[in-house]
C-alpha cells in the first residue's frame, strides 16, 4: 500500500482519475492481535484509511463481498465525477471470498450508470455572453490547462483558436495540448514559461482560461504584469465549481466539461469574428515571435562538451515520431524540456505537474506504452530521477515493453546543486555509467559523450523494439535559473 503514495498524491494534485484497490492485510479474525502489515486502524495496526484520506479524493473501506462490489462502483464514479482524482478502496481480508448475485442485499446492478458520472454542460446564456465578449476583444488569449487534457479536447482547442484567431498559452500541465508548431501556439506561460507566452498573456485584454486553477506557480506568483483582473477581463471554464474565481475573480464563469464548452464557443464564434481581426492578430503574433523568439534559442545547436541539455532536447525533438508520448521527471530536466522542447503533431507531453516527485518518468512511459503500444514512449530524466525509477526497467524487460529512457547525466541533483550555490551539500554524484546498468538489467544501453552521436543513437534506441537507455554525459553548468521568468524577480 505504502508504495502508492507518490502516485496517489500526483493524481490528486493533477486531477487524474485513479482507482487504488488494495487489501488491508488485517488477517481477520486476528485483526487486533498485531498481525504483520495490518492497516485496519485497530489496536496493533497502522491506519491505512486515515493515511489514504490525506492523499485521495475519497477513501472507501469494504466490509464483506457484496459491500466490496458496491464500493467498487462508488469508487469508480467518484474517480471520474467533477474534477477527476484518485479514489482508494481498502478491502478487509475476509471480504475477498464469498458469493454475490441477484439475491444480494442491497441489490447489485450490472449497470454502467452506477460507476460513471455525467459531465456538466455549459449554461447557454453564459456561453452566449462569453462568445460575445471574445468576439469583441482586441487581444484575446486562451490559457489551456490540464482540464483540457482530461477532457481529450485538444482538437477542439485548435478549432477554437483558429476560429477566434487567438494565441494559446498552456500551463505546465497543459503543454502540447495545441502543437507548439501551430500558428497560434505560444508554449508554456508562467514561472518557467517562454518570454513569448508571458508577453502575450500579459498584454491580453480578454483571457479565456480553460481547465486551469491559475495556481501561484503557474502565474509567477500572481504577478499582475501577467494576469490582472483590474485591467483584463477573465472568462473561466472549469468542470469543478470551486475552481471558478478561486484565485482571480472571473467576469464570466462557465461550469462544464472543457470539450463541451470549447465546442459551444467555437460554434458561436464561427460567424462572429471578422477575418480582418484574425489577420491583424496573426501579423502581431508573428512580429512578437520575431521579438521574443519561439523555440529557437542558440543553445539548441551548441557543440559544447559536456553536451548542453538544450542540444539533447533539440536532437530528441528531431528523433521522436510525430505521435510519440514524452514523459518527464521532476526538477531541472523537466524545466528544460518544458521550455525548449517544441511539441508537434499529436505528441503527448506528460510530467509530474502536481507534487513533482522524482521517479515519475519511467513508470509513466511504461503506462503510456501499455495503453497505446503503437506509439513510441520516451522517458526523460536526470541521473537522480533515474536512480529512483530505474527498477521499472526490470519490468520493461520482463514484460517486453519497449520504452526508451534518456538520461541527462550531469552527475548531480541539478535543482539542489544550483539552488544551494555557492555552497553545495550532498548533491554531487560520481560518474555512474547508466548505460552499463541498463545492459546489466537486460536493456539496450548507449552512452553518448559528444553532440554528433546524439541523433543516430536516439534513432537507434527508438527503433530497437526493446527497452533502451541513452545515457548522455551532459553539462552541469546549465541551471533552472536560466529558464526562470524575469517575472519571478522581487
Amino acid at each position: 500500500m505504502v508504495n502508492t503514495n507518490f502516485g496517489a498524491i500526483e493524481a490528486h494534485l493533477s486531477a487524474s482519475p485513479m482507482l487504488i484497490l488494495t487489501d488491508l492485510s488485517d488477517n481477520a479474525p486476528f485483526t487486533q492481535h498485531a498481525p504483520y502489515q495490518a492497516g485496519a486502524g485497530d489496536y496493533g495496526n497502522w491506519d491505512a484509511r486515515r493515511a489514504f484520506e490525506s492523499m485521495t479524493k475519497r477513501t472507501l473501506v469494504a466490509h464483506g463481498p457484496g459491500h466490496a462490489v458496491h464500493s467498487l462502483q462508488v469508487a469508480l464514479k467518484h474517480a471520474v465525477a467533477g474534477e477527476p482524482g484518485p479514489v482508494a478502496l481498502l478491502v478487509h481480508s475476509d471480504s475477498w471470498q464469498g458469493t454475490v448475485g441477484p439475491d444480494s442485499r442491497p441489490a447489485l446492478y450490472a449497470d454502467p450508470r452506477l460507476h460513471s458520472a455525467p459531465r456538466p454542460t455549459p449554461d447557454v446564456s453564459l456561453a452566449d455572453q462569453a462568445a460575445d465578449r471574445l468576439a469583441g476583444a482586441t487581444r484575446p488569449v486562451i490559457i489551456a490547462g490540464n482540464g483540457v487534457r482530461m477532457a481529450t479536447a485538444g482538437s477542439a482547442l485548435r478549432r477554437l483558436a483558429h476560429t477566434l484567431g487567438a494565441p494559446v498559452a498552456t500551463s505546465a500541465a497543459g503543454k502540447g495540448l495545441l502543437p507548439e508548431t501551430d500558428d497560434w501556439a505560444l508554449g508554456v506561460y508562467g514561472n518557467f514559461g517562454t518570454p513569448l507566452a508571458n508577453a502575450i498573456v500579459g498584454n491580453a485584454d480578454v483571457l479565456l482560461v480553460i481547465g486551469s486553477k491559475l495556481g501561484a506557480t503557474d502565474t509567477a506568483f500572481e504577478n499582475p504584469a501577467l494576469i490582472d483582473p483590474k485591467r483584463q477581463q477573465l472568462i473561466q471554464v472549469d468542470v469543478e465549481p470551486t475552481h471558478l474565481s478561486w484565485i482571480f475573480p472571473a467576469e464570466i464563469e462557465l461550469l462544464g466539461d472543457a470539450g463541451a464548452v470549447i465546442n459551444a464557443l467555437a460554434d458561436r464564434l464561427a460567424s462572429a469574428v471578422r477575418e480582418d481581426s484574425r489577420q491583424e492578430r496573426a501579423v502581431a503574433l508573428r512580429a512578437a515571435r520575431e521579438q521574443h523568439g519561439h523555440f529557437n534559442a542558440a543553445e539548441l545547436t551548441s557543440d559544447e562538451i559536456p553536451i548542453l541539455p538544450q542540444r539533447v532536447i533539440k536532437e530528441l525533438q528531431t528523433a521522436v515520431p510525430d505521435d510519440a508520448v514524452i514523459t518527464c521527471d521532476a526538477w531541472e530536466n523537466r524545466l528544460f524540456m518544458m521550455h525548449y522542447f517544441q511539441t508537434r503533431g499529436t505528441i503527448t507531453f506528460l510530467q509530474p505537474a502536481g507534487i513533482g516527485a522524482m521517479g515519475y518518468a519511467i513508470p509513466a512511459a511504461l503506462a503510456a506504452k501499455l495503453v497505446d503500444p503503437a506509439r513510441a514512449a520516451i522517458a526523460v530524466c536526470g541521473d537522480g530521477g533515474f536512480a529512483i525509477g530505474m527498477n521499472g526497467l526490470l519490468t520493461a524487460v520482463e514484460e517486453q515493453i519497449p520504452i526508451v529512457t534518456v538520461v541527462l547525466n550531469n552527475r548531480a541533483l541539478g535543482w539542489v546543486k544550483h539552488g544551494q550555490e555557492p555552497h553545495n551539500i550532498a548533491c554531487d554524484f560520481s560518474d555512474f555509467d547508466h548505460a552499463a546498468m541498463a545492459r546489466a538489467m537486460g536493456c539496450r544501453g548507449y552512452r553518448v559523450t559528444s553532440p554528433d552521436e546524439l541523433l543516430p543513437t536516439l534513432q537507434t534506441a527508438i527503433h530497437a523494439g526493446h527497452p533502451a537507455v541513452v545515457d548522455v554525459c551532459s553539462s552541469s553548468d546549465q541551471t533552472y535559473k536560466q529558464v526562470a521568468s524575469p517575472l519571478l524577480q522581487p
